[in-house]
């Protein structure tokens, strides 16, 4: 089997150099892993610089340029490898992979990749090569797509080879990190739940808040925040049964989180049932019936539940945050640069 291996890493290009000891050496130290059909193997705008050599299976490059489009740039057969660019630059990925049928595949570490090429420098020449051919193809697609005799089919075949995704995509961009992790892998109605909760328990409970301070109407507020939290869930639960178009779905979801966060807010039917009524008694009638005490007893909880909301939505989306940080910190570096 690892002569198998070894053969089909002699296809790839930049390690075809290498002789059969130093080949399997790399075989040993990677390692290998499985994706199932229609599964995403890496995807664009993501950071990562480890380099995948596929050994059995087909798997699909592609990019989108925009939502609801796909543009297909090639198929990776056994011997196919993607993510030396990546590994080469320390820059986002600049296409999606994903598998077509069962794949196999050998993942070379990134720290592996880099001691490969400084050890054996043809590697890093053979590398080279391969760029220099990737900028002349991508020059001649630019010149296709500014030559007007050029057919719209042949522009359009040409342009799909440009891995960048045409003059329209805004490399780098949050908005795309946020369509392709959040979006396009349908994480963003419980993103909008998890983030409407959370602004909005934040938000009501600085309002009271400056109520309570100014002395306005804290009681009026509370109760008002109350009905609209149980307006918003029912109104939201009978949407959602109703509406299938995302845009729509996407408010409900929204508006789910802020109903969900104005009755949490009271804190359960004590509080709830105390702000509607004002004639309330104590168990001691000499102790006077203090509303804002009552509201600020349950604060810890309030804390608590925010931090535990906030957690689980960056944990749900760690992929995006951290694609995020990155375009973030790689624009500061340029800035600054």
């Amino acid at each position: 089997m690892s002569a198998e291996i070894v053969a089909i890493l002699r296809k790839v290009e930049y390690l075809a150099c290498l002789d059969d000891a130093t080949l399997d050496e790399l075989r040993a130290s990677a390692r290998a892993l499985t994706y199932r059909r229609g599964e995403r193997i890496v995807s664009e705008l993501e950071s990562g610089a480890d380099v995948f050599v596929v050994t059995k299976g087909e798997a699909e490059v592609f990019v989108e340029p925009r939502a609801g489009e796909r543009q297909v740039l090639g198929k990776l057969a056994p011997g196919g490898a993607f993510g030396e660019m990546a590994s080469l630059t320390g820059e986002l990925r600049s296409a999606s992979v994903s598998a077509t049928g069962d794949v196999e595949l050998l993942v070379i570490g990134d720290a592996e990749f880099d001691a490969l090429r400084a050890r054996r420098p043809e590697v890093a020449v053979a590398l080279v090569k391969m760029l220099g051919r990737r900028l002349a193809g991508a020059e001649r697609a630019i010149d296709a797509l500014l030559d007007p005799s050029e057919a719209p089919r042949d522009v359009a075949a040409v342009a799909a080879k440009v891995v960048a995704g045409g003059a329209n995509v805004q490399r780098g961009s949050i908005s795309r990190a946020w369509r392709e992790l959040v979006v396009n892998r349908r994480r963003d109605l419980p993103f909008l739940t998890l983030a409407g909760f959370v602004v909005t328990l934040a938000a009501i409970r600085a309002t009271v808040h400056v109520a309570f301070r100014a002395d306005f109407m804290a009681r009026e507020i509370l109760r008002g925040a109350y009905l609209t939290g149980f307006t918003l869930l029912g109104v939201s639960a009978l949407t959602a049964l109703l509406t299938f178009r995302p845009p729509l779905r996407r408010a409900v979801a929204l508006a789910y989180g802020v109903g969900c966060a104005l009755i949490f807010n009271e804190l359960g039917v004590t509080l709830a049932f105390d702000i509607f009524f004002k004639d309330i008694h104590t168990a001691d009638p000499n102790v006077t019936f203090d509303i804002e005490r009552l509201y600020r007893r349950t604060e810890p909880i309030r804390a608590i539940a925010i931090g535990l909301v906030v957690l689980i939505q960056v944990a749900y989306l760690r992929r995006f945050y951290r694609r995020a940080w990155f375009v973030i910190r790689t624009r500061l570096r340029k800035l600054v640069g």
